[in-house]
């Protein structure tokens, strides 16, 4: 067989395939259209606005997995808020057993799973930080407060969306997992 045959053979099989196999061969922008999903929306964050104190008597403790008796975490309980933007956004406080005391304002979504912080403070004030960056938040709970948070106590994972405010804070004050008895 010839090359001139070969080409001739190609080009038949080419002119009788049907239509829709065609448009493939040819990558018609016409089928891309029909068939591209739909843009994926960007998500917007909403105005933040970081608390300049932090209410010692409004803050309720929460356990992490495996924490041993150097550290103790707690969430200033008035300071939780859900946001129009899908956000839920917190105060944190975590104390040493010396009795240092850091603390941060800080936000997730619940979605995608990722924080973020705000202000950075030590005891009773909050120093607001510019610039921060969506973050994953960590999976291991049993070291890090962030996972055990979120996985725990402030996001409902089967939908991806913040826990009733009174959920978790009855939660953290009874040691257990939000929907979980």
């Amino acid at each position: 067989m010839t090359l001139k045959t070969v080409w001739i053979l190609l080009f038949a099989v080419f002119i009788a395939t049907p239509a829709p196999a065609r448009d493939i061969l040819l990558d018609d922008p016409l089928d891309d259209e029909e068939y591209d999903a739909p843009d994926k929306l960007d998500w917007l964050e909403g105005e933040v606005q970081v608390p300049d104190s932090i209410n010692s008597d409004d803050l309720q403790e929460f356990e992490v997995a495996a924490n041993e008796t150097r550290f103790r975490y707690y969430v200033e309980r008035n300071s939780i808020q859900h946001s129009a933007d899908g956000a839920v956004r917190f105060t944190l406080v975590i104390r040493s057993s010396s009795g240092a005391s850091n603390s941060s304002y800080e936000g997730f979504r619940c979605r995608e799973r990722l924080y973020k912080v705000y202000a950075y403070g030590g005891g009773k004030r909050l120093t607001p930080m510019p610039g921060g960056k969506w973050e994953p938040i960590p999976k291991d709970e049993s070291t890090d407060y962030r996972a055990t948070l979120y996985d725990d106590l402030l996001c409902n994972l089967q939908i991806g969306e913040p826990n009733p405010i009174e959920q978790a804070i009855e939660a953290m004050r009874n040691n257990i997992k939000v929907g979980k008895d």
